[in-house]
């Protein structure tokens, strides 16, 4: 009987030696992989809300010769800030834990990175028009008003897509954590 208590203690810190070896150390298991994409996302949703506010601001002076393009600048200015501190670093962060993700959440960032980058470009040709304009009052630039739309556009695609995967990843999640099994 004792011989036999001695084994099992035995195979059982056997086991135990080879759990953590299945576990790497300093790697984040799935449940923690798919917060951080959560946050991500929500970070992404987020920035994308505020760009599209700008865009909405720009497309609502329209062709008024009232609105200085000091104004125009302004927010030119802002969707650069958000797109270059607030869109590139989440976008990055995303890419990289993005292997480690359901396939189904990939799909979405994906969809996300290609809006991201149109949004981006965009607003680099809004940049450009406007500053090849020089003195002309951005209302009377068609093509200037056509990348602000776009942006908008864009901005629209990325709420859209970060709100519909950040819902739908919160809410596998929390099927997850609650113990029930969640659907491929």
């Amino acid at each position: 009987m004792l011989m036999k208590m001695i084994a099992t203690r035995f195979s059982m810190l056997g086991l135990l030696a080879v759990l953590p070896a299945s576990l790497p150390a300093g790697q984040p298991d799935k449940v923690d992989m798919q917060r951080e994409g959560i946050e991500r996302i929500r970070e992404l949703e987020e920035v994308g809300r505020n760009v599209r506010y700008h865009a909405a601001r720009l497309n609502s002076f329209g062709g008024n010769l009232q609105v200085t393009g000091r104004a125009h600048t302004h927010h030119l200015e802002q969707i650069r800030g958000l797109v270059n501190n607030g869109l590139r670093p989440a976008l990055t962060h995303l890419s990289e834990i993005q292997p480690h993700l359901p396939e189904w959440k990939q799909e979405g960032i994906n969809r996300m990175l290609d809006a991201a980058r149109a949004l981006a470009a965009a607003m680099n040709s809004a940049i450009l028009v406007k500053s090849e304009a020089g003195p002309a009052p951005p209302a009377m630039n068609h093509e200037y008003r056509k990348a602000i739309a776009s942006i908008y556009g864009h901005a629209e695609v990325l709420v859209k897509t970060s709100d519909a995967a950040g819902s739908y990843a919160a809410a596998r999640l929390k099927a997850v954590e609650a113990g029930l099994k969640a659907g491929t």
